[in-house]
Parts: structure tokens; C-alpha cells; sequence
């Protein structure tokens, strides 16, 4: 079944969540390129001519390959494109779920004008299912519009989970932190860099920031701080490159004020690495706090020390968090796992 859907989003080249996802759909599933219709690719004003060939192949060509139409939904444009779509697939007679995926979506449906909200229901009533990657967009749906029935609950798949967690138990005694992501504040780079610069550890620490977006200001902040030397800023490395560094640091950190389903805290966990971040969106879901990981209230900086802390100046429990949080990936992200939750709703259409 899994091979008579297709998939509607951004180009898989594109850099950003959604784009991530299908990609791993199309490694994990082994998908060919004809299961995924691109409707943006990475710029708005050269996306249009994109989305006008999508919609008119949807409306005048043959649908006889697909089964149905899976639609990755983010906010703002994103929609908007979505929307498009989705009225060209009602005029074929053409069935549809819809994929929810970004941050800030509960932000976007809730600060819209009237007219948009009534927009977004009819977009999603019209859905044969809506799949969400945790409880919490379920709640808030419903919260959103009482006629929402039908939905699943469907985490990304981790395509790099190790076949063993790392041996964190055989490293020196120097400790790497890594940050991967957007610099700005809704990632929290800028609390991390507060909460470091005041942390007290008991063995030589290393802060390693990647990502792009303030990246001056992020730079200006690093001069400031006391632990200076110990922080490296460097630019966004490509995904490939990322996850062949990731193994090499011992507890990821992602202060977020805002997160749907971070895939960098499934990578980490994946390879054994315990991790830092905070009670948003639908992390408690990919990482039991206390046990894989420690979360914290976003904006609480005292929190966020302490669990640095805590975590780089205990060892052991470095290491029994971090194998914890490779027993869950493989238990709940690994793509056998994700695979057979997607067939079960394609079944159930």
C-alpha cells in the first residue's frame, strides 16, 4: 500500500523539516521520485510557476497510480500552497490526508483573522485522516474545530539509528555539547549560551554551536562569555555531514521555545546521546524526561545549567541515559516501526 501514495511538500532538496521527512520516507520506504509532487522549492516567488504545474497536473492528469494524496502541511505559505492543492484534488475526486508538521502551526491557526480560520477548517475537514506527529497538535485541532475526528498519530522516522548506542562509558573525561539549528531565539541558542556561561562542571567541557540565521549576534555573544575559548560557532554542515559528527559528541542540546517533532532529538537519541531540551510541542513524547534525557520549562536558564550540569559532571548517568534513549528510538522512531504505523492508516483510508 505504502507504494500507492503520493507524497505532496517541498522539494526533497530543500533544507527544513518537512524536507527531511521525505527524504527519509524515500530511503526508509524505497520510494522513486514519482511518489513526491514538490510544490516549493525554496524560494516563494520562484515556487509559483512550481505550484501553477502541480495544480494542473493534479486537475488534467491521470491518477490511476495513486491511491491518495498525502499532503505535509506547515504554516503560513506553506498552507496557503496546501490549500491550492487540495481544492484541485476536491475537483478530481481525489482523497487526501493531511500531515501537520511545524513549530509554530497552533500559533498560525489560532492568530489568524476569521476568514483564514474558516479557510483551514474546511481545509482540514475535507481530509480523509489528519496525521500528527503527537498527542498535543491532536488536542489542539480539536480545541480548534469540534467536528475534527479522525486522526493518528505518526512520529517521524529516525534513518540513522545506530545497530549499538555509543560507548560514552570509554571517552576521556572532557565532555562535547553539541547545538544543531536555526540561531535565534525560538531554538534558544541565547539561553544556552547564558546558562553555559554560569554553569559550574567538575571535567573540561567543549560547547559546539552549528546552525545559520544571528549568527553575527551568536559570534558577539560568544566574545562575552567567560567560557569563551571552550565554544566553537560554525556554519549549518549538510545533513550527511552532520550525522557523521554527531557520534563524536556526548549530550545534544536543544533549548527550544517552540518544536512540533525535532528529528535532531531522535538523531541523537538514535546514537545513544542523552539530551537537554524543553517541555514544547511534542518532545515529552520522543524524550521521557528523567530517563533518556532532562527537560526544563523554555526560558528557565537556572533549569538549564542544572541539567548541564547534572548530566556532564555524573558519567554514569551520561551513559544510562544515553543507552535509554537508543533502546526508545529503536522501539518507537526506527522505520520498520514508523512503516508499519503509516500502512496501518493507509489501510484503515
Amino acid at each position: 500500500m505504502i507504494d500507492r501514495i503520493c507524497h505532496i511538500g517541498p522539494a526533497l532538496n530543500v533544507q527544513g523539516g518537512i524536507s527531511s521527512v521525505l527524504v527519509s520516507y524515500k530511503k526508509l520506504f524505497n520510494l522513486s521520485d514519482e511518489h513526491f509532487l514538490s510544490s516549493y522549492n525554496g524560494s516563494f516567488l520562484k515556487s509559483l510557476p512550481r505550484l501553477f504545474f502541480v495544480c494542473l497536473k493534479l486537475l488534467f492528469g491521470s491518477h490511476k497510480r495513486f491511491e491518495f494524496y498525502q499532503i505535509h502541511t506547515s504554516s503560513y505559505g506553506s498552507f496557503f500552497r496546501k490549500f491550492l492543492i487540495s481544492l484541485c484534488l476536491r475537483i478530481r475526486v481525489q482523497k487526501y490526508t493531511i500531515h501537520v508538521h511545524g513549530s509554530e502551526f497552533d500559533k498560525f491557526c489560532s492568530e489568524s483573522p476569521s476568514i483564514l480560520k474558516h479557510l483551514i477548517r474546511h481545509y482540514f475537514r475535507k481530509a480523509e485522516v489528519i496525521i500528527v506527529l503527537s498527542s498535543e497538535m491532536e488536542v489542539f485541532l480539536k480545541s480548534f474545530d469540534s467536528k475534527l475526528v479522525r486522526f493518528e498519530t505518526v512520529p517521524n522516522p529516525g534513518e540513522n539509528i545506530a545497530v549499538a548506542p555509543v560507548e560514552l562509558n570509554n571517552r576521556e573525561n572532557s565532555v562535547r555539547l553539541i547545538f544543531s539549528g536555526r540561531f535565534g531565539n525560538r531554538k534558544g541558542v541565547f539561553d544556552l549560551l547564558k546558562a553555559y556561561n554560569s554553569a559550574v562542571f567538575s571535567v573540561p567541557v567543549k560547547l559546539d554551536l552549528f546552525g545559520d540565521g544571528e549568527i553575527n549576534k551568536v559570534k558577539e555573544c560568544v566574545q562575552q562569555n567567560s567560557k569563551k575559548d571552550t565554544i566553537s560557532v560554525s556554519p549549518w554542515l549538510k545533513h550527511e555531514e552532520y550525522i557523521k559528527h554527531l557520534p563524536s559528541f556526548d549530550i545534544l542540546i536543544l533549548p527550544s521555545y517552540a518544536e512540533r517533532f525535532s528529528m535532531s532529538l531522535v538523531e541523537a537519541l538514535g546514537f545513544g546521546l542523552p539530551v537537554i531540551s524543553t517541555f514544547v510541542g511534542g518532545t515529552a513524547e520522543v524524550v521521557e524526561d528523567g530517563i533518556c534525557g532532562i527537560l526544563h520549562r523554555p526560558g528557565d536558564i537556572e533549569a538549564l545549567q542544572k541539567a548541564m550540569e547534572q548530566l556532564v559532571n555524573d558519567k554514569p548517568l551520561r551513559v544510562q541515559m544515553g543507552r535509554a534513549g537508543w533502546e526508545r528510538a529503536n522501539t518507537k522512531f526506527a522505520g520498520p516501526v514508523v512503516k508499519k504505523k503509516l500502512e496501518q492508516v493507509y489501510a484503515s483510508i
